[in-house]
């Protein structure tokens, strides 16, 4: 059986009330401002077609317009028209440092204690306000000279590895090259700072 392609009507759609501008040149000549056709020369204009510019309103400026229109606007003077908007930051700020509220107990500036972000007003004032100590981020230099010694101790630890006769001499030197593999790759533990410092 043959598929039917066709697309129904709907019934009760109206036709658009808009007039069919049957010659262009009478419209432009009944329009109040100046009005002209240009080949395309912007960068989502065809050059081979041409487009209807017509004059702003208000500073006379040729901007391009749809066929239909009698007057237009441009986007400068639109711009002076309308105030810049103005952007709120949805989320107010608290004072409070980033995962308070998973803490085990938080006290803030004000003796307000918190229980993992639940407060517990029966212990407001009983305890110091929590002192948060921040973290020491790596530089990128840093980062780069940490990289840089691992595979260098990457390269010390393969030429071990070929001396080594035992497996279990091996299998310690493959642990190592692990870690410290993991380590050229950035992904540096918390306490490696520590442990190399000393």
């Amino acid at each position: 059986m043959a598929k039917n392609n066709r697309i129904p009507k709907i019934r009760g759609a109206k036709r658009s009330s808009r007039e069919v501008i049957k010659n262009q040149k009478e419209f432009d000549k009944s329009c109040n401002y100046k009005v002209e056709w240009r080949y395309g020369t912007k960068w989502n204009q065809q050059k081979t077609a041409k487009y209807r510019y017509m004059a702003c309103r208000e500073c006379g400026s040729m901007t391009v317009a749809s066929p239909a229109a009698t007057a237009i606007t441009c986007s400068s003077c639109v711009q002076k028209m309308v105030d810049p908007p103005v952007f709120k930051s949805s989320i107010a700020k608290t004072g409070r440092p980033a995962g308070w509220h998973f803490m085990k107990e938080y006290v803030d500036k004000d003796g307000n204690v918190f229980h993992k972000g639940v407060e517990k007003p029966e212990l407001k004032g009983t305890l110091k306000p929590t002192v948060i100590e921040k973290k020491k981020r790596l530089t990128k230099r840093e980062k780069a000279k940490i990289k840089q010694e691992a595979n260098s101790k990457i390269y010390d630890l393969k030429k071990q590895l070929k001396k080594a006769k035992f497996k279990k001499d091996q299998r310690v030197i493959n642990r190592q090259i692990k870690y410290y593999q993991r380590i050229s790759a950035g992904r540096i533990p918390k306490n490696y700072l520590e442990n190399n410092s000393e």
